[in-house]
This record gives C-alpha cells, structure tokens and sequence, in this order.
C-alpha cells in the first residue's frame, strides 16, 4: 500500500462522518501516530510504499522507500473511527499548548478555545512579578488536567491545583506526564456546586471551563462528541444554563484574593449573563470571532 492509497482509503471510509479536509487531516494523524513517515511525505512521496509485516508480496516500485509497520494497530484505529469514536481517544492522546496529554472516554477532550484561554493566562501572567507569598492557581473542573498541568509547566514558580467531581478524570489528570520546572499540580475531589471543601489557600487566579452547552443543543452536535464525551463535563439544563457560574461565583467569592484573576470558557449566548455574575470581568471574543471567555484582569 502506498501513501497515496492509505489516504485515500482512509478519506473513502470517513466520508460519512467527516468532510474530506478533516477526514484527510484524520488520515495524516494516524499516519504519524503509527508510523514514523511524516505528513509531507504524501505531497513529496506519494508513492512511498507502507510495507504491511501481513503482506505476502509488494510491487517493485523503483525510489520508493519501505517502512515496516505493523497492519493491525492501523486498521483497528480506522475501523473504531468509522465508528464514530473521536481520534483522540482512539490514539489514547492529544496535544495541548505544546504538551502531550493522555485522554480516553470519562474526560473532555481539549478544544483549541481552551488552549486560547490558557495562552490569554500565561500573557496576562507574563509580567506579574510573583512575591514572597505562595502565588496560587485553582482549575475548576479540570477534566484531563490538560489546563492545570499547562499553567504548572509555564509558572514554575506557582502552586496548582485541579478539582473535579469525576473521579475517573482525577484518575487520568494525576497520571500526566507533563514536565514542570516546579511543583506537580495538586488534584483533589470536589463539586464545585457544593461549598467548597475545607484547607484550601487563598487564590490569585481561578480558571474553569465548565459545562455550558444546552441540552437544546445536542441535536446540532456531531455524534462523535454527543455519543463518546462525558455528557456531565457538556452539558447543562436549559432552564439553569448557568448554574456552573453561579457556583464558581460563590467559589471565588470566599477563595479569590480581593486582587485575583478570574478566567472562564462560555457559551456564546450567554456572555453578558456570566460578565454580571463577576464585577468588573469583561467578555472577550476568540480567534473565530465568538464571544467565548470572561476574564476578570
């Protein structure tokens, strides 16, 4: 099989769940994952040949080099995507502000307006000159730790700490293998729609990106994130959308430093509802141009 076959057999079989730009760009990814033979070797080499171990005989096709794999990790993968399972838990990862992080069904898979919002953090945190006393972080919600786990690796020199409900997210942020220059993030159980738990520091900044989509919403979604993603870091009812503000709210009211930072991730509908929840936080777009974040400077 060559190159140019393997992505079009890949495009050919994901074409009723994906449009071929992502079902290419899907193509790519296992490629790379399962292969050393990079991307650009389709446009360069399209002919390079994928020696499957399985296969009896090749044809001699003359400048085209040979990479040994095995055939099964391949077709399972595939076979599980035209299932509908979402790539990043079918390869068991993700990347997210430059690092690798282990996901699988029981924790949201990290969304590129979640990296916006942890790149807003460490620019706005860039300059902060951090004292003698602890510099402390809450993400509330935290799912992978792909938030927590980040901010630990960009500020050394801060405490971090993760909370969820889900006890198998907890169980796959604890297991990351993020380097940091300074201490591992703290990860602990929590609701955060309960009073939150007895202990805990003062905070100079709270991040969350809670669940926000209405249940009215579902039927707009693909069913690869509908049917594999934890419904309970989604969705939320439509007759208390911002139920998860409101706790986070109560939150930072008796954890927040009087000076503290508030970052969240939103529903483009509710923007001004969430900003009224925290006095002098503003809604601030993403790169789509979708009133995505609150953030109190």
């Amino acid at each position: 099989m060559t190159l140019r076959e393997f992505i079009h057999t890949c495009i050919e079989r994901l074409s009723p769940l994906y449009p071929e730009p992502e079902a290419k760009a899907i193509a790519f990814r296992l490629l790379e994952h399962y292969t050393d033979i990079p991307s650009y070797k389709y446009i360069s080499e399209p002919d390079t040949t994928i020696q499957l171990r399985s296969d009896v005989s090749l044809p001699s096709q003359k400048k085209c080099s040979v990479k040994e794999i095995s055939p099964a990790p391949l077709r399972s993968a595939l076979a599980e995507l035209e299932k509908g399972r979402p790539l990043q838990y079918v390869l068991g990862v993700t990347e997210f502000c430059g690092h690798r992080f282990r996901v699988r069904e029981g924790c949201l898979i990290p969304r590129p307006e979640t990296e916006e919002l942890v790149a807003r953090i460490i620019d706005d945190l860039s300059g902060v000159e951090i004292g003698d006393e602890p510099f402390n972080i809450l993400d509330i919600g935290t799912g992978s730790g792909c938030i927590a786990w980040s901010l630990a690796a960009a500020f050394p020199e801060a405490m971090v700490y993760g909370c969820d409900r889900s006890n198998e997210a907890l169980a796959i942020a604890c297991k990351q293998r993020v380097k940091v220059g300074g201490a591992k993030p703290v990860f602990f159980w929590a609701d955060v729609l309960s009073a939150p738990p007895a202990g805990l520091p003062p905070f100079d900044v709270i991040v969350s990106n809670p669940p926000y989509i209405c249940d009215s919403e579902r039927a707009l979604m693909r069913s690869n994130v509908k049917d594999f993603e934890p419904a309970e870091a989604l969705f939320v009812p439509d007759e208390d959308p911002l139920r998860f503000y409101a706790a986070i709210a109560r939150w930072a009211e008796a954890l927040l430093r009087p000076d503290g930072r508030i970052y969240l991730e939103i529903n483009e509908r509710f923007g001004p509802a969430v900003a009224a929840l925290f006095p002098g936080s503003r809604v601030l777009q993403d790169i789509n141009g979708k009133d995505r974040f609150v953030v109190r400077p």
